[in-house]
């Protein structure tokens, strides 16, 4: 299995809001590395109205999608106006089974199952979702870097009806390292830093196992420790996605039928 890490830098923050890309890279030799300083680049964008985007859609067809500032739902994205300004860019889809694609599917949804957001493959009725074309590789949105596993926009808070790349080609469409760098990506979207913590999902560090939005206090980092982004000394991407999404509601109880009153 090919590691996979994943992470954004934040370059400035000014009269605007400064996103860094986030960079998911999948490192071939075994060597765990920061993010090279080609691979990170400033976008701004206008403020935006309150509210996370409370579905996140899995994308397995092949996709077009032009430059702008994000619209998930008209195919949008902030990530390509960088990488390819000049017009559309398209995207092959997941090429990997019927069968991985629905473990990958149960996988996401597994990962944001205690919050209340929706993972789904089918997409949404309405215009309001965070969108994640799954498949292809960086070349295909004019990207330069094999490495790069994943593409999103962030700047430390939400960021709604975001566009986020997860491409699975350059992962061989495995399961596992797909699944954690959607997991990872779309969190950014959210506003989530780098966990130092090799457990959680929003880490650099080594693999240990299968990861998570872990419920613990920990310092923000890639491969030493650091502040997090807005000067907070840790945190916790369980209680971060709780504050955003809020918790999956408990599934409602059918009202008991009616006592019959006959006489």
């Amino acid at each position: 299995m090919w590691p996979v890490i994943a992470g954004a830098l934040v370059l400035a923050i000014g009269a605007g809001i400064y996103v860094g890309i986030v960079i998911a890279r999948r490192v071939e030799t075994g060597k765990w590395e920061m993010p090279a300083p080609g691979e990170v680049v400033e976008i701004v964008l206008p403020p935006e109205p309150p509210g996370p985007s409370k579905v996140i859609f899995l994308e397995k067809a092949p996709v077009t999608i032009t430059p702008g500032q994000d619209d998930a739902p008209r195919g949008v994205s902030s990530v390509v106006q960088h990488y390819h300004p000049d017009g559309p860019v398209k995207l092959p889809g997941w090429k990997g089974s019927a069968a991985s694609w629905k473990k990958l599917v149960a996988c996401v949804q597994k990962l944001f199952a205690p919050f209340d957001v929706v993972v789904t493959d089918q997409r949404p009725a309405h215009d309001d979702y965070v969108f994640v074309p799954v498949g292809g590789k960086p070349a295909d949105i004019g990207g330069k870097k094999k490495s790069v596993a994943g593409l999103a926009p962030f700047h430390g808070g939400v960021i709604n009806r975001p566009v986020v790349f997860a491409f699975a080609g350059a992962m061989r469409h495995q399961v596992q390292p797909t699944c954690e760098t959607i997991g990872m990506e779309v969190a950014h979207a959210y506003g989530l830093d780098h966990a130092y913590l090799c457990s959680d999902v929003m880490t650099y560090l080594k693999p240990c196992g299968a990861k998570k939005f872990v419920d613990k206090d920990v310092p923000c980092g890639e491969h030493k420790k650091r502040a997090c982004h807005g000067g907070a000394p840790t945190q916790n991407s369980y209680r971060a996605l709780l504050g955003v999404l809020g918790p999956k509601p408990a599934p409602s109880t059918p009202a008991p039928p009616a006592k019959s009153t006959k006489k």
